[in-house]
């Protein structure tokens, strides 16, 4: 139907309502106020309905059948109470007793009166919507029919509030003085009691009269709020793997933390303190869930931890090409037993494993009998040189085939005599030590120079292909003190260490090439500038005791020693030897494990120094 439809019928309806008398009810009924003529004219229409009676035009009169305790009465001379009978409660039709009644006579009612065919303007009335703008009415009773709503419960208004509030219990049948009386004390009783109307369940009104809402059960109660969750997002200080770690959870006013779950970091929470703590066994990018209670509310802390993996983890090694040219194993040790104990051992470094390159560098051990010559050196190959590796190998066979004749040929015979002239300050006598040092070490050295220099050219390449350092140190006990003496060409180093008197000689001269990073290489060009330049390469020491003399590639001196000042200081070597070499190493002739020991210490960890390691050691 379209809305001109509806307003033509409305105003016919109205017309026919008019025609027969029906007069709007007066503003406030049922504790209605601000209704328009209309509306409280449709509301007289139906209480006219339902009642089966025809209101008069003057009066305003509540069926009890309604059931609203607290109708405000009319004002004005019409329902003055003060006038004998002008406003008493109307008898009820017969249909109408002041009982409970059940839930079925009750959707009886609502289908005779709400539900039948329309056949005059009068039961249209019924049928309409009576519901207008403003009016509000239960929810539940705009979806459910009248037949599912529960009836009237006697039980929701307790005795005292209705006693409170002058409601007549509905199972009684009212008192004479009910019915006939006007006592004003009980009229003021029975107005609009709002604590009571909130009380009361939604019963179906005869003629479909609008009800009063039904507010919830627990109204006037404390609401229950749904427990608040926090969530909060952290970001922990880095952790690096197989490392102990200990970081804080930085979220203010947090208490009561419990750990939920760890990420799979292996990591513990210290409740009280709210720290975690442990040595992750992996690296990545973890998730830490961890709850507490922050201002009375739970709280949710989410924890980011970035675990960097161990850089060692990160190297591979791939083996080296045994069909290659001068092929040479990975790593490699000896050890000899004379009047010292010489131990050597040499490993290939990392960066050459990533690769599956060669080790280029290389040792030599050689020990005499008693009263003998002890002689250790080690080498190290360029590893720019295509064949470094054996120019390193060329260079240490070389010295320990050459040069012990050639100790025997220029040291062995004056050495004592020479020594005791030095130790008395004799003037010329450290001269004509260097000078035999230089016919045996250095002839040796140029030797080896030599050698390579042959190599080269039988393999038709250029020496250079074969370049390699050399750190020679040799030591023989005398009758004035053990005698010990070095040289080399290129980086690395060797020296005396005596732990006892805390003191350390250096045997090697600090060599660097051109720019930083480089340094001089075993070649026949480098003896071409005669005895003044060679001798200082060359060095010696006159001692009634020591710890060790050490002779060391650049593999071990650069993350050891990381300057020359370094490789000269007492205190540097003396921690180098007690919390380091000595701790890992048991450096006694007797350790039939040394080799093993000193293999495994080659592997120490040091960022950014990969390189091939090897160290020669002497021990009294």
């Amino acid at each position: 139907m379209s809305g001109s439809s509806v307003e033509a019928a409305m105003g016919v309806l109205f017309e026919a309502l008019r025609a027969e008398g029906v007069s709007p009810i007066e503003d406030g009924y049922a504790g209605i106020t601000g209704l328009s003529t209309e509306q409280r004219l449709l509301l007289a229409a139906l209480e006219h309905v339902s009642s089966g009676v025809k209101m008069p035009a003057e009066e305003s009169t509540l069926d009890t059948d309604t059931l609203i305790p607290d109708a405000t009465p009319p004002t004005g001379p019409a329902g003055d109470p003060s006038e004998d009978g002008a406003f008493r409660a109307p008898e009820a039709p017969e249909r109408a007793e002041l009982k409970p009644r059940p839930a079925e006579q009750l959707s009886s009612i609502a289908e005779e009166h709400v539900l039948t065919e329309p056949s005059s303007a009068a039961e249209v009335i019924a049928q309409i919507d009576p519901e207008p703008d403003g009016l509000t009415s239960d929810p539940a009773s705009e979806d459910e029919p009248v037949e599912k709503r529960e009836p009237y419960e006697a039980e929701a208004v307790t005795e005292g509030a209705a006693a409170a509030a002058g409601i007549m219990p509905l199972d009684q049948e009212p008192t004479p003085e009910a019915q006939t009386g006007s006592d004003p004390a009980r009229d003021a009783q029975q107005s609009v009691n709002p604590a009571v109307v909130e009380k009361l369940v939604e019963v179906p009104q005869p003629g479909g009269v609008p009800t009063m809402p039904t507010r919830a059960a627990t109204q006037g109660d404390a609401a229950v709020t749904p427990l608040e969750i926090v969530n909060k997002t952290v970001y922990l200080k880095n952790a690096r793997m197989s490392e102990p770690y200990l970081g804080q959870i930085d979220v203010p006013g947090l208490k009561g933390m419990r750990l939920l779950d760890d990420g799979g970091t292996g990591l513990a929470l210290d409740e009280e303190t709210g720290t975690l703590s442990g040595q992750p066994g992996a690296s990545g990018d973890f998730i830490v869930r961890i709850q507490g209670l922050l201002s009375g509310r739970r709280c949710n802390v989410v924890a980011n931890l970035a675990v960097i993996p161990d850089p060692r983890s990160l190297w591979i090694s791939k083996p080296h090409d045994p069909t290659a040219p001068f092929a040479k194993e990975d790593e490699d040790s000896g050890v000899n037993r004379g009047d010292l104990l010489c131990v050597a051992a040499s490993k290939r470094g990392r960066s050459h494993a990533q690769e599956g390159l060669f080790r280029d560098d290389d040792f030599a051990l050689w020990t005499g009998g008693p009263g003998g010559w002890n002689i250790a050196v080690v080498a190290d190959g360029a590893g720019s040189a295509k064949y470094s590796r054996r120019g390193s190998q060329i260079a240490v066979r070389t010295i320990v085939r050459d040069l012990p004749p050639l100790l025997e040929e220029h040291l062995t015979g004056q050495i004592d005599g020479l020594v005791a002239e030095y130790l008395k300050g004799v003037e010329g006598a450290e001269d004509r030590i260097s000078t035999q040092l230089y016919l045996s070490l250095a002839t040796a050295a140029f030797n080896a120079a030599k050698a390579i220099g042959e190599e080269a050219t039988r393999v038709d390449e250029r020496a250079g292909a074969f370049s390699t350092t050399l750190v020679l140190s040799v030591a023989r006990k005398g009758p004035h003190g053990w005698f010990i003496a070095g040289f080399s060409i290129g980086d690395g180093g060797a020296a005396i260490f005596d732990l006892p008197s805390r003191t350390v000689k250096t045997l090697t001269l600090a060599d660097s090439g051109e720019f930083a990073g480089q340094t001089r290489f075993l070649q026949k060009s480098e003896f071409a500038a005669g005895y003044e330049e060679v001798a200082k390469r060359l060095f010696f020491d006159v001692r009634d005791g020591f710890t060790a003399v050490l002779a060391m590639t650049d593999g071990i001196t650069d993350p050891k020693f990381p300057t020359d000042s370094a490789f000269a200081s007492a205190d540097v070597w003396c921690s180098f030897w007690e919390t380091d070499l000595s701790q890992s190493v048991l450096l006694d002739r007797d350790n039939s494990a040394i080799e093993r020991e000193l293999l495994a210490w080659l592997d120490f960890w040091s960022p950014g120094n990969h390189d091939d390691r090897t160290i020669a050691i002497m021990l009294p």
